[in-house]
């Protein structure tokens, strides 16, 4: 099967030359054939998420022979990698549990007819990006498979690794942990921290949850773009926020949400005209693990949705909306996650779960997540460690995906909105003087 893209100036072909599932090197014991989904998990969006990593090949010589080691590397250490994490070898059954029958991943292999440089020397666009990112990673169906890989090989023997997780099952942290034993397993070395399957048991699931996700599914309803903040801006903005931010030193994540939280909340408005006094709310993903009782390792979505809430007429200055995600992330204490996994945690739960699906406040939010500080940069199969780290969004709308850059502290945001409110914001002059619109990565 051939895919191709192409604008204006641009025109890429990608070619599918192998498709296939990769199973686990061992089987799954059959005690371990059905991964019960934790409520964390049962309150996430079905969709599944890209990752692209890109690689250079820095071997000039042999270059078919480099691409069928590598091809045959990657294929039998993540059969290998499998058998810790059985469950994305398995099919989703339903909005509770993961059957693992080790059916496997599903594999693409393409070939792209262009070379890598010339790819990165050039502002990326999202019809190119999309070939790259598995066809049928689109809606996390009943039925689908939990992982897909796609591994896209340039004509220099370059490649970008895509790879999609069901929501469902995986946040961003598992994500970076499966990597890691992956990489790992393809140089030769082990990986130290091992994954914990004990999500459902420090958060049991509720069978009485009927938890639809706020967030806007369906491509046809957004378009999206990227910013792309150096480490020089980002710390002009800290500078222009320390003094009214409380506590300690405003974040990257802080500073840059905050930014665009007023671009797009301004853009919004002209959009749709609502009201200056209309909420306009940030829903975040906030990171439980390292609180108490909750290791670092442990797989499945541990995190929690929580609000900051910020009014047009009012509350539109910087530092403050900074400092609004800063009191956010406090407020997500230990104290609260003994509420939530205590006696009451059910009734607390379905509380919240009911707020957030019925709440006019939460039809009007742009929901941002990021993968900053995760340690993407070190991934490394054996050849070198990625030249651009693509964080997407291939499925919803109203929705901010950050990463860092791969050197200089900077930060990248994807951001997914209408058409009319992204043709706004791409000509916002307060957001154009802290970031650069979608640069060629190198």
């Amino acid at each position: 099967m051939v895919l191709e893209a192409a604008n204006n100036t641009d025109k890429m072909v990608v070619e599918i030359v192998s498709e296939e599932n990769i199973v686990p090197s061992s089987p799954t014991p059959d005690h371990l054939r059905v991964f019960k989904l934790s409520f964390l998990d049962q309150i996430q969006a079905k969709i599944y998420v890209p990752l692209l990593l890109f690689f250079h090949n820095n071997q000039t010589s042999n270059q078919s022979s480099v691409i069928f080691d590598r091809s045959k590397l990657l294929k039998q250490t993540l059969s290998q990698t499998l058998t810790q994490f059985y469950p994305l070898a398995g099919k989703v059954r339903d909005d509770f549990q993961i059957d693992c029958n080790d059916e496997g991943v599903h594999y693409v292999e393409t070939r792209v007819e262009e070379r890598l440089s010339d790819f990165l020397g050039r502002s990326p666009k999202n019809e190119m990006i999309d070939l790259f990112i598995p066809q049928n990673a689109t809606a996390s169906a009943i039925g689908n498979s939990v992982l897909m890989i796609r591994v896209n090989v340039f004509s220099c023997g370059g490649v970008a690794i895509s790879s999609c997780i069901n929501h469902k099952f995986i946040d961003g942290d598992t994500y970076m942990l499966f990597f890691k034993h992956w990489t790992a397993a393809a140089r030769g070395t082990l990986e130290t921290t091992s994954p914990s399957f004990t999500s459902q048991s420090l958060f049991p699931q509720i069978p009485s949850l009927n938890f639809q996700s706020p967030v806007t599914i369906g491509k046809d309803k957004f378009v999206s773009q990227r910013f792309v903040f150096d480490g020089i801006d980002i710390a002009k903005l800290k500078s222009k926020t320390r003094s009214f931010t409380s506590g300690s030193e405003p974040t990257r994540y802080e500073v840059v949400g905050a930014l665009l939280w007023k671009c797009v909340a301004k853009a919004a408005y002209k959009v749709n005209r609502s009201s200056l006094e209309t909420p306009f709310n940030l829903g975040m993903a906030i990171n439980l693990r390292g609180k108490k009782d909750i290791p670092r390792n442990v797989v499945g979505n541990l995190v929690w949705p929580w609000l900051s809430r910020c009014k047009l007429a009012t509350d539109l200055e910087h530092h403050y909306l900074a400092n609004q995600i800063k009191i956010s992330k406090a407020q997500l204490s230990d104290d609260f996650i003994q509420v939530i996994k205590g006696d009451t945690g059910t009734t607390t739960v379905l509380q919240c779960a009911e707020i957030m699906m019925n709440s006019e406040e939460t039809s009007v939010a742009i929901w941002i997540t990021t993968m900053c500080n995760m340690g993407v940069y070190e991934l490394d199969f054996g050849w070198g460690k990625p030249v651009w780290f693509y964080y997407g969004n291939v499925n919803v709308a109203n929705f901010i995906s950050l990463c860092e850059t791969r050197v200089g502290g900077g930060v990248e945001a994807v951001v997914s909105l209408s058409k009319e409110e992204i043709a706004i914001i791409e000509k916002d002059p307060e957001l154009l003087a802290f970031a650069s619109l979608n640069p060629a990565p190198l």
